[in-house]
C-alpha cells in the first residue's frame, strides 16, 4: 500500500493513540459517575478530566477520590 502513500505502521500508532485519547477520559468519567460524590467535587473532577485530556484522567486514577 505504499503506492497509495499509506504507512500502516504510522496508521496503527495513530489509531492506538486516538483510542487512548478518547477511551481514557471516557473510562474515567464512567468511574466518576459510579462514585457518590457531592455536586461540586463531581463537577470539578469532570472539568479536569475533560479539559486536560491525558493528564486529567491520569490524576483522577492516581488520586482516586472517595465518596466520604
Amino acid at each position: 500500500m505504499d503506492s497509495l502513500g499509506i504507512n500502516f505502521g504510522l496508521l496503527f500508532i495513530q489509531l492506538i493513540s486516538m483510542a487512548a485519547l478518547i477511551g481514557f477520559p471516557v473510562a474515567s468519567l464512567i468511574d466518576l459517575k459510579k462514585k457518590k460524590l457531592n455536586g461540586t467535587t463531581l463537577a470539578i473532577w469532570a472539568l479536569v478530566i475533560c479539559i486536560i485530556p491525558l493528564i486529567g484522567p491520569l490524576a483522577y486514577w492516581i488520586i482516586k477520590p472517595s465518596a466520604e
